[in-house]
Protein backbone atom coordinates (compact mmCIF):
# COMPACT_ATOMS: atom_id res chain seq x y z
CA UNK A 1 0.00 0.00 0.00
CA UNK A 2 1.28 3.56 -0.74
CA UNK A 3 0.81 4.75 2.83
CA UNK A 4 2.75 1.71 4.12
CA UNK A 5 6.03 2.48 2.40
CA UNK A 6 5.65 6.16 3.23
CA UNK A 7 5.26 5.33 6.91
CA UNK A 8 8.26 2.97 6.74
CA UNK A 9 10.37 5.65 5.09
CA UNK A 10 9.34 8.13 7.74
CA UNK A 11 10.27 5.69 10.49
CA UNK A 12 13.67 5.17 8.85
CA UNK A 13 14.30 8.91 8.73
CA UNK A 14 13.35 9.26 12.36
CA UNK A 15 15.58 6.38 13.38
CA UNK A 16 18.45 7.71 11.32
CA UNK A 17 18.08 11.13 12.85
CA UNK A 18 18.08 9.71 16.31
CA UNK A 19 21.22 7.65 15.61
CA UNK A 20 22.96 10.58 13.95
CA UNK A 21 22.19 12.77 16.90
CA UNK A 22 23.56 10.18 19.25
CA UNK A 23 26.71 9.86 17.19
CA UNK A 24 27.01 13.61 17.00
CA UNK A 25 26.81 14.14 20.74
CA UNK A 26 28.75 11.04 21.82
CA UNK A 27 31.82 9.74 20.22
CA UNK A 28 32.79 7.15 19.26
CA UNK A 29 29.15 5.58 19.46
CA UNK A 30 26.01 5.06 21.56
CA UNK A 31 26.04 3.04 24.67
CA UNK A 32 24.20 -0.25 24.93
CA UNK A 33 21.43 1.37 26.93
CA UNK A 34 21.00 4.08 24.32
CA UNK A 35 20.99 1.52 21.57
CA UNK A 36 18.27 -0.47 23.31
CA UNK A 37 16.25 2.71 23.77
CA UNK A 38 16.58 3.44 20.06
CA UNK A 39 15.39 -0.06 19.20
CA UNK A 40 12.42 0.36 21.52
CA UNK A 41 11.51 3.67 19.85
CA UNK A 42 11.82 2.05 16.46
CA UNK A 43 9.51 -0.79 17.58
CA UNK A 44 7.02 1.75 18.94
CA UNK A 45 7.07 3.60 15.65
CA UNK A 46 6.49 0.38 13.73
CA UNK A 47 3.56 -0.47 16.02
CA UNK A 48 2.03 2.94 15.47
CA UNK A 49 2.58 2.52 11.74
CA UNK A 50 0.76 -0.81 11.77
CA UNK A 51 -2.06 0.67 13.82
CA UNK A 52 -2.36 3.53 11.35
CA UNK A 53 -2.41 1.09 8.46
CA UNK A 54 -5.15 -0.97 10.13
CA UNK A 55 -7.19 2.14 10.85
CA UNK A 56 -6.68 3.41 7.32
CA UNK A 57 -7.77 0.08 5.83
CA UNK A 58 -10.81 0.06 8.10
CA UNK A 59 -11.59 3.62 7.00
CA UNK A 60 -11.27 2.65 3.35
CA UNK A 61 -13.52 -0.37 3.90
CA UNK A 62 -16.08 1.76 5.71
CA UNK A 63 -16.07 4.37 2.96
CA UNK A 64 -16.34 1.69 0.29
CA UNK A 65 -19.34 0.22 2.08
CA UNK A 66 -20.90 3.67 2.34
CA UNK A 67 -20.35 4.28 -1.37
CA UNK A 68 -21.80 0.87 -2.17
CA UNK A 69 -24.80 1.60 0.04
CA UNK A 70 -25.29 5.00 -1.61
CA UNK A 71 -25.11 3.36 -5.03
CA UNK A 72 -27.74 0.82 -3.98
CA UNK A 73 -29.94 3.60 -2.65
CA UNK A 74 -29.49 5.53 -5.89
CA UNK A 75 -30.36 2.45 -7.95
CA UNK A 76 -33.44 1.81 -5.81
CA UNK A 77 -34.44 5.47 -6.05
CA UNK A 78 -34.16 5.31 -9.85
CA UNK A 79 -36.28 2.14 -9.93
CA UNK A 80 -38.90 3.76 -7.68
CA UNK A 81 -38.90 6.83 -9.89
CA UNK A 82 -39.49 4.71 -12.98
CA UNK A 83 -42.33 2.86 -11.26
CA UNK A 84 -43.91 6.12 -10.12
CA UNK A 85 -43.50 7.54 -13.60
CA UNK A 86 -45.28 4.51 -15.08
CA UNK A 87 -48.10 4.89 -12.52
CA UNK A 88 -48.48 8.60 -13.34
CA UNK A 89 -48.51 7.88 -17.07
CA UNK A 90 -51.20 5.23 -16.59
CA UNK A 91 -53.26 7.59 -14.43
CA UNK A 92 -52.85 10.35 -17.00
CA UNK A 93 -53.97 8.02 -19.80
CA UNK A 94 -56.95 6.89 -17.73
CA UNK A 95 -57.83 10.51 -16.99
CA UNK A 96 -57.77 11.37 -20.69
CA UNK A 97 -60.07 8.45 -21.45
CA UNK A 98 -62.45 9.57 -18.70
CA UNK A 99 -62.42 13.09 -20.10
CA UNK A 100 -63.35 11.75 -23.53
CA UNK A 101 -66.18 9.67 -22.02
CA UNK A 102 -67.40 12.68 -20.06
CA UNK A 103 -67.37 14.78 -23.23
CA UNK A 104 -69.48 12.16 -25.02
CA UNK A 105 -71.81 11.86 -22.04
CA UNK A 106 -72.18 15.64 -21.86
CA UNK A 107 -73.04 15.77 -25.54
CA UNK A 108 -75.63 13.03 -25.07
CA UNK A 109 -77.08 14.81 -22.05
CA UNK A 110 -77.24 18.09 -23.97
CA UNK A 111 -79.14 16.29 -26.73
CA UNK A 112 -81.50 14.75 -24.18
CA UNK A 113 -82.06 18.14 -22.58
CA UNK A 114 -83.01 19.62 -25.95
CA UNK A 115 -85.33 16.69 -26.64
CA UNK A 116 -86.91 16.90 -23.20
CA UNK A 117 -87.37 20.64 -23.58
CA UNK A 118 -89.05 20.14 -26.94
CA UNK A 119 -91.24 17.38 -25.50
CA UNK A 120 -92.15 19.54 -22.52
CA UNK A 121 -93.13 22.39 -24.80
CA UNK A 122 -95.31 20.07 -26.87
CA UNK A 123 -96.91 18.60 -23.76
CA UNK A 124 -97.53 22.06 -22.39
CA UNK A 125 -99.27 23.00 -25.63
CA UNK A 126 -101.39 19.85 -25.38
CA UNK A 127 -102.19 20.57 -21.75
CA UNK A 128 -103.33 24.04 -22.71
CA UNK A 129 -105.76 22.41 -25.16
CA UNK A 130 -106.71 19.54 -22.83
CA UNK A 131 -109.87 21.23 -21.62
CA UNK A 132 -111.18 21.58 -25.15
CA UNK A 133 -110.18 17.99 -25.95
CA UNK A 134 -112.03 16.60 -22.95
CA UNK A 135 -115.08 18.73 -23.72
CA UNK A 136 -115.04 17.43 -27.28
CA UNK A 137 -114.69 13.89 -25.96
CA UNK A 138 -117.67 14.35 -23.63
CA UNK A 139 -119.78 15.76 -26.45
CA UNK A 140 -118.93 12.85 -28.75
CA UNK A 141 -119.69 10.35 -25.99
CA UNK A 142 -123.14 11.91 -25.59
CA UNK A 143 -123.68 11.90 -29.36
CA UNK A 144 -122.66 8.23 -29.57
CA UNK A 145 -125.00 7.35 -26.74
CA UNK A 146 -127.84 9.22 -28.46
CA UNK A 147 -127.02 7.55 -31.80
CA UNK A 148 -127.11 4.13 -30.15
CA UNK A 149 -130.52 4.95 -28.69
CA UNK A 150 -131.72 6.15 -32.11
CA UNK A 151 -130.54 2.92 -33.77
CA UNK A 152 -132.36 0.80 -31.19
CA UNK A 153 -135.53 2.86 -31.64
CA UNK A 154 -135.32 2.66 -35.43
CA UNK A 155 -134.88 -1.11 -35.22
CA UNK A 156 -137.99 -1.41 -32.98
CA UNK A 157 -140.08 0.64 -35.40
CA UNK A 158 -138.78 -1.35 -38.36
CA UNK A 159 -139.65 -4.59 -36.59
CA UNK A 160 -143.26 -3.42 -36.18
CA UNK A 161 -143.64 -3.15 -39.95
CA UNK A 162 -141.64 -6.28 -40.69
CA UNK A 163 -144.32 -8.70 -39.50
CA UNK A 164 -147.06 -7.00 -41.55
CA UNK A 165 -144.83 -6.97 -44.64
CA UNK A 166 -143.99 -10.65 -44.23
CA UNK A 167 -147.69 -11.51 -43.90
CA UNK A 168 -148.48 -9.51 -47.01
CA UNK A 169 -145.76 -11.27 -48.97
CA UNK A 170 -146.93 -14.71 -47.80
CA UNK A 171 -150.62 -13.93 -48.51
CA UNK A 172 -151.69 -14.71 -44.96
CA UNK A 173 -152.14 -11.11 -43.84
CA UNK A 174 -155.38 -9.28 -43.08
CA UNK A 175 -157.09 -7.16 -45.67
CA UNK A 176 -155.63 -3.95 -44.34
CA UNK A 177 -152.04 -5.21 -44.86
CA UNK A 178 -150.78 -3.93 -48.19
CA UNK A 179 -147.70 -3.08 -50.21
CA UNK A 180 -147.59 0.23 -48.39
CA UNK A 181 -146.65 -1.65 -45.23
CA UNK A 182 -143.67 -3.19 -47.00
CA UNK A 183 -142.72 0.21 -48.38
CA UNK A 184 -142.82 1.64 -44.88
CA UNK A 185 -140.78 -1.31 -43.60
CA UNK A 186 -138.14 -0.75 -46.25
CA UNK A 187 -138.06 2.97 -45.39
CA UNK A 188 -137.57 2.10 -41.73
CA UNK A 189 -134.75 -0.28 -42.68
CA UNK A 190 -133.07 2.53 -44.58
CA UNK A 191 -133.47 4.74 -41.51
CA UNK A 192 -131.85 2.05 -39.39
CA UNK A 193 -128.92 1.86 -41.82
CA UNK A 194 -128.52 5.65 -41.74
CA UNK A 195 -128.62 5.69 -37.96
CA UNK A 196 -126.08 2.86 -37.80
CA UNK A 197 -123.81 4.69 -40.28
CA UNK A 198 -124.02 7.85 -38.19
CA UNK A 199 -123.29 5.81 -35.05
CA UNK A 200 -120.28 4.20 -36.72
CA UNK A 201 -118.97 7.61 -37.82
CA UNK A 202 -119.36 9.02 -34.31
CA UNK A 203 -117.67 5.98 -32.76
CA UNK A 204 -114.76 6.29 -35.17
CA UNK A 205 -114.43 9.97 -34.39
CA UNK A 206 -114.54 9.22 -30.67
CA UNK A 207 -111.93 6.46 -31.02
CA UNK A 208 -109.62 8.83 -32.91
CA UNK A 209 -110.07 11.50 -30.26
CA UNK A 210 -109.39 9.00 -27.47
CA UNK A 211 -106.21 7.88 -29.20
CA UNK A 212 -105.12 11.50 -29.64
CA UNK A 213 -105.71 12.15 -25.95
CA UNK A 214 -103.86 8.93 -24.98
CA UNK A 215 -100.80 9.89 -27.04
CA UNK A 216 -100.75 13.61 -26.47
CA UNK A 217 -101.64 14.06 -22.84
CA UNK A 218 -99.21 12.98 -20.10
CA UNK A 219 -100.23 10.20 -17.77
CA UNK A 220 -101.29 11.25 -14.31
Amino acid sequence: MTSSWKASLLAGFILGGVLASAVWHRSPGPTLEEYEQLQQKNADLLTKQQQLEVRFEAYQTEQALKVEGLNEQLTQAKANLEKQKAVYEQQFSSLKQQQKKLAVTKKQLDTQVVELKSTAEKQQAVLNDSKALYQQQLLLQKQVAQAEADVKKAKRVADEFKQACDEFKSGSGWNWVSQADCDKFNAKLRAVSEQEAQLTALQNELDALNQKIEVSLPKK
